[in-house]
C-alpha cells in the first residue's frame, strides 16, 4: 500500500490532538471496586481545520483526497506544532524485543538534552510523545520515556525519527472530505483523521 505525505505547505489554520486511550476499567459486581487496565493500541486522533485555501492549495487538497479515498489510504501525519529537533546524532534501537513505554537507544551526540518532555518521535513509524526529558551519557546511549506505549517491538539498529516525527493516519470515516467554496475564491473544510494500527 502506498503511503501518502502531507505536504507541508498544506499547513492548517487549527489542528486538534486527541490521545484515544486503549484502557478497559472493571467494575466488580460485589464490592464496586474498580480496576483499570492499559492496553497496547492507543492512537492519537487529529482533526485539521484548512481555511480560505487558494485555488492553488484546494488543487492540491483535492488531489490527496481523491488518492487517499476515504478510510482506504494512509498517510503520513504530523504536529505542526511539534516538529522535530535536530543536531541531537544519529538515534536507533539498542535492544531487541523492547516493548511498554521506555526504549533503551544508542547513537545520540554524547553528554547532551537530546530530547525534552513533549517533544514528539516516530518508532516503527508509529508516533510517541516524549514523557521525561533525555539526557545521553558519554557514549551517546540513553533511556526514552513515552507514551503510548509500543504495538510491535522494534527491531535492534532501526531508527528513531526525530527529525520529522510522524505517525501514519486514515480518514476517520468515509464522510470526510467535503469541501465549502466560495465560488472563485475560497476553498474551506474540516479533516479528521485517526492513526492507523498495523
Amino acid at each position: 500500500m502506498d503511503i501518502l505525505t502531507w505536504p507541508k505547505e498544506l499547513e492548517p489554520s487549527a489542528l486538534d490532538w486527541q490521545l484515544l486511550s486503549n484502557s478497559k476499567t472493571f467494575i466488580s459486581t460485589f464490592t464496586g471496586s474498580a480496576q483499570t487496565v492499559r492496553y497496547p493500541g492507543s492512537r492519537w486522533r487529529c482533526d485539521l481545520t484548512l481555511n480560505n485555501l487558494t485555488d492553488e492549495k484546494s488543487r492540491l487538497l483535492e488531489v490527496i483526497l481523491a488518492q487517499l479515498d476515504g478510510e482506504s489510504g494512509r498517510i503520513k501525519l504530523f504536529d505542526w506544532l511539534r516538529t522535530g529537533v535536530s543536531n541531537v546524532g544519529d538515534p536507533m534501537v539498542n535492544q531487541p524485543n523492547q516493548t511498554g513505554r521506555s526504549l533503551l537507544t544508542r547513537g545520540w551526540k554524547p553528554n547532551s538534552l537530546v530530547l525534552r518532555a513533549a517533544d514528539n518521535i516516530t518508532i516503527n513509524h508509529e508516533l510517541k510523545k516524549v514523557t521525561s526529558d533525555v539526557m545521553s551519557d558519554t557514549e551517546g546511549n540513553a533511556t526514552i520515556m513515552f507514551s503510548p506505549m509500543l504495538r510491535n517491538s522494534p527491531a535492534m539498529g532501526d531508527k528513531i525519527e526525530v527529525r520529522d516525527p510522524y505517525g501514519i493516519f486514515k480518514l476517520t470515516d468515509n464522510n470526510q472530505g467535503r469541501l465549502r467554496r466560495v465560488p472563485g475564491v475560497f476553498t474551506s473544510t474540516t479533516l479528521s483523521f485517526e492513526e492507523a494500527l498495523y
